[in-house]
């Protein structure tokens, strides 16, 4: 199975706007180090998480049918693509009541009417849609609601954190439900942890420790982090990925 990784970046994407930083400036100079911000598609079930803002430009790459968006929370960077799914016909959305209810309002705002299905998770438990579903909560503030979610497509189970602070570390449930998935798709934000807010590096190495997935990627990797090439380094000795816009991962 494979799952392609569109943007790798935060909330700003990389180059920021007038940002100086090595990574920016880096970014203007070699595409290579570009990140535009997260998204992630799985070619199986035609299923998208997190439109990002960026959106347009993914599809336009990415060619490929969108059936099912899944949304980790409602923040600009991982919702405001939406109005951008105007040329499929048909979509399930899927995250808790807040998210869908902002996903309808998009739609309604900028589209109109749309034969388009919102479907509301609750927490902390599995859906069975033909691929299985878990929807964990997260702790992002200034968001009233955020989340991740753990995929079951036949014999194999993708885990995407979401934006999470550290305290999720200690969430034994969430650590539970991602335990040895196939894949761990987890942020790792800044070079330090910001509490209640994001993943630093070594959060992030050691929330992929606990959960002991058989291949590990980290994504949403702002401007300010360290460069592409320290981060794999931080990294290789666990066998970790760092993830690049486009990436495919086969698991």
């Amino acid at each position: 199975m494979r799952v392609i990784i569109l943007g790798s970046g935060s909330y700003s994407g990389t180059p920021k706007p007038l940002c100086n930083c090595e990574n920016c400036v880096r970014a203007r100079k070699y595409p290579q180090y570009k990140r535009t911000r997260f998204s992630v598609f799985i070619p199986e079930i035609k299923a998208l998480i997190d439109p990002s803002p960026d959106l347009h430009y993914h599809l336009e790459h990415l060619n490929m049918e969108v059936k099912k968006v899944f949304i980790t929370h409602a923040h600009f960077d991982h919702i405001a693509g939406l109005p951008e799914l105007q040329i499929f016909k048909e979509i399930k959305f899927y995250s808790h009541e807040y998210a869908v209810n902002v996903a309808k309002h998009l739609q309604e705002l900028f589209l109109g009417e749309r034969d388009w299905r919102y479907i509301s998770l609750e927490f902390n438990r599995w859906y069975d849609f033909g691929f299985k579903v878990y929807h964990f909560p997260t702790v992002h503030q200034p968001i009233e609601v955020a989340g991740g979610f753990v995929i079951e497509i036949g014999k194999k189970r993708i885990a995407v954190t979401g934006d999470t602070g550290p305290e999720i570390l200690s969430d034994k449930n969430a650590i539970e439900v991602m335990k040895g998935v196939d894949l761990l798709i987890a942020e790792m934000t800044h070079k330090q942890s910001i509490p209640k807010t994001h993943l630093g590096v070594e959060d992030a190495i050691t929330l992929a420790q606990k959960v002991e997935a058989k291949k590990t990627v980290f994504a949403h990797i702002s401007h300010s982090n360290y460069t592409q090439e320290k981060l794999e380094e931080l990294v290789r000795e666990h066998g970790y990925i760092i993830a690049r816009d486009f990436m495919y991962v086969e698991i």
